[in-house]
């Protein structure tokens, strides 16, 4: 991840929380979408996943439940831009008891 392509992590993430806690907005996604499509190159995971959880924003958008399980989805993406080698194991006993 290079320094030109930090405010479209940062800006998933902080989509990817608001989803979770539900103060996620239309204008928000949008955002997004274009720091996506400006910043990060194309075949990127962390664009596709971006792209994937706008789209799918728009067809859920009022179904809370969906959008909190949407945020989830965009962090565990954030979580391996971040970290590539090392693959985010939620799985594990030892992390979540």
């Amino acid at each position: 991840m290079t320094a030109q392509q930090m405010p479209a992590l940062f800006a998933a993430q902080a989509v990817a929380l608001s989803a979770r806690t539900g103060s996620l907005t239309s204008h928000a996604v949008d955002d997004l979408r274009t720091k996506a499509e400006e910043l990060l190159p194309r075949g990127d995971d962390l664009r596709a996943a971006i792209l994937s959880f706008a789209t799918m924003y728009e067809e859920h958008r009022r179904d809370a439940y969906a959008v909190e399980k949407l945020g989830e989805g965009l962090e565990r993406a954030v979580a391996v831009a971040l970290n590539p080698d090392r693959p985010v194991a939620r799985e594990r006993r030892d992390i979540d008891g």
